[in-house]
Formats: structure tokens, sequence, C-alpha cells
């Protein structure tokens, strides 16, 4: 019995070892500034890179950062569209977490249809602004 208590104490003795490889100071995410300008010309840029986002996905380059123009862009917009057609809004949402999900898990069928539910939602918007 004490040799057995005698193993299992020295077994869990075990040095402790570091990866180098590891960076041991702390990562900073870069800031990123959200696009600028009008809804009406931030919508028609938001569809252009959710069009890019199924290709993107096949082709396994670049899917997270055209996921997040998509997010910037949406971020920079939002407030422009719930104020002049507030109605649209969890629409555009939803398709903006539909192709967050498509990047995420690589399902380019879900970017195609979020790809063309922002291409209909921005029609009708700027179809009311004009």
């Amino acid at each position: 019995m004490a040799i057995a208590a005698a193993a299992v104490l020295v077994s869990a003795c075990a040095s402790t070892r570091y990866d180098n490889s590891i960076p041991s100071t702390p990562t900073t995410e870069t800031p990123t500034t959200l696009p600028s300008g009008p809804a009406a010309v931030l919508l028609p840029r938001l569809v252009d890179e959710a069009g890019k986002l199924s290709p993107a996905i096949t082709s396994a380059s670049g899917k997270s950062e055209i996921a997040a123009s998509i997010q910037d862009l949406w971020n920079a917009a939002q407030q422009e569209v719930a104020a002049n057609r507030p109605e649209l809004v969890g629409g555009f949402e939803g398709a903006v977490a539909m192709a967050q999900r498509a990047a995420r898990f690589n399902r380019a069928a879900d970017a195609d249809k979020a790809f063309k539910n922002l291409e209909a939602l921005v029609t009708s918007y700027l179809q009311a602004a004009g």
C-alpha cells in the first residue's frame, strides 16, 4: 500500500514545461473605424460585400474579413435605417446575422441567402428614399 501511494506522489510531481512559441506579451486588437456616409451609399456597399461572401467561403479565402466588413457597414447604416424605415431593421439584422453564421460555419448556401435578402432589403430601402 505504501509503495502505491509513493508511486502516485512521485508521478504527480512532473516538471512544468512552457511553450516558448506562444507570445508572453498580451495581444491587442487593432481598433476599427466604422465606415461613414449616408445609408444610401453604405447599403449598396453592404450588398457588394455580401455578394463576395459565398465565393470566399467556397475558396476558403477572406471570409472573416468580408463578414467583418458586412457587420461594420450595417453598424454604420443601422441608425439611419431605423430612423427612416424601422420596419426593415429586423430583416437587415437577420440577414447580417445569417451572413455571420455562414462565414463562421462555412455555409455558402446561407451566404447566398443572406445576399439575396440584403439585396431585396436595400432595394426596398432605396426605392422609398428616392
